[in-house]
């Protein structure tokens, strides 16, 4: 389009090679990249104004109510399916374009939400299972002593919120003593009823939240918690199955789920949730200018350009 623009309607159009001696006559200053999706929302969710504006919060916050670092915490919940335990490398026969592994097909969601702590630790995880009633048998062999919650489709609402805010008050009240506490929350409206403000309120616990849309830059326990997790529970799950020979459901989740959540909230892995988002230590800064900057259409600049043209006839 540029050249048509450039040489006027006798342009005869590039060759099939021209992208190709382009991209090896400029090397040393571009790359082709594997794109990965990334909503509009989301992209323009992430700038330096909203940036600079939670980060702000973050330090007002902390030095109005002198809040401890041990006393600083985030939350944020992953879904499972049972039946999908996700892609492993296996071996197979040589001419062959995939290889098939047998999974259970369970598609009832099962919810979890994890908390932690910017010392490394974590409390015990709220687990929501899908159903209209509970059931004791889902308690059975939980090793991480989660609290257990149920709601209709297997999502926390509001009122599973307020539940989960006492679970969170109840470990974590010991540590804090006579501080006040700071817990990092996504923008969900389904839990900020109003006997979840007022319970915050009594308990001296501030929620911050992310920024609607940025959470793959802000949210530590998406960016280097729960990919680990995801992988872990897959290898367990194979595990059990292959082992028992039974599918992984509600009455067996927690005990297949423990060494997962083990194995994935290690202290280093926790630190590096608050520390690679900036939130302890406080470091704005730790998250690139680069990845902030609104993208603007049909731009031409950028360090390096613009480039030189190659020729349009091959």
């Amino acid at each position: 389009m540029i050249l048509r623009a450039r040489l006027g309607p006798s342009f005869r159009g590039v060759g099939e090679n021209w992208t190709d001696r382009f991209l090896s006559k400029h090397s040393g200053r571009i790359r082709v990249y594997s794109s990965s999706p990334l909503d509009k929302a989301r992209a323009n969710g992430a700038n330096p104004v909203t940036h600079e504006l939670f980060f702000k919060i973050l330090k007002e916050t902390i030095e109005k109510y002198n809040i401890e670092p041990d006393c600083i915490f985030g939350a944020d919940e992953t879904g499972f399916l049972p039946g999908r335990a996700g892609s492993e490398k296996v071996i197979g026969k040589a001419g062959k374009k995939e290889q098939h592994a047998k999974e259970s097909g369970n598609r009832n969601l099962i919810t979890v939400m994890p908390t932690i702590c910017t010392n490394g630790t974590s409390i015990p995880p709220l687990v929501i299972f899908s159903g209209i009633a509970y059931l004791v048998s889902w308690k059975q062999d939980n090793p991480l002593h989660a609290s257990i919650g149920c709601q209709k489709k297997g999502y926390m609402d509001g009122e599973l919120c307020v539940d989960w805010i006492k679970h969170v008050d109840h470990y974590t009240k010991a540590k804090a003593g006579d501080q006040d506490r700071l817990i990092f929350l996504d923008q969900h409206r389904s839990r900020f009823t109003l006997p979840f403000l007022l319970y915050c309120q009594q308990k001296r616990i501030h929620v911050v939240c992310y920024m609607l849309h940025a959470t793959q830059l802000y949210q530590g326990l998406d960016t280097v918690c729960f990919g680990i997790l995801k992988l872990a529970f897959g290898k367990e799950m194979r595990k059990f199955e292959e082992c028992t020979g039974e599918a992984v459901t509600k009455n067996n989740f927690l005990s297949v789920y423990g060494p997962a959540h083990v194995a994935a909230f290690t202290a280093d892995n926790v630190k590096a949730a608050f520390s690679k988002t900036g939130i302890h230590p406080y470091n704005p800064s730790a998250i690139p200018l680069t990845v902030l900057k609104p993208s603007v259409e049909f731009s031409c600049s950028g360090d390096g350009l613009p480039l030189a043209q190659s020729s349009p006839v091959k």
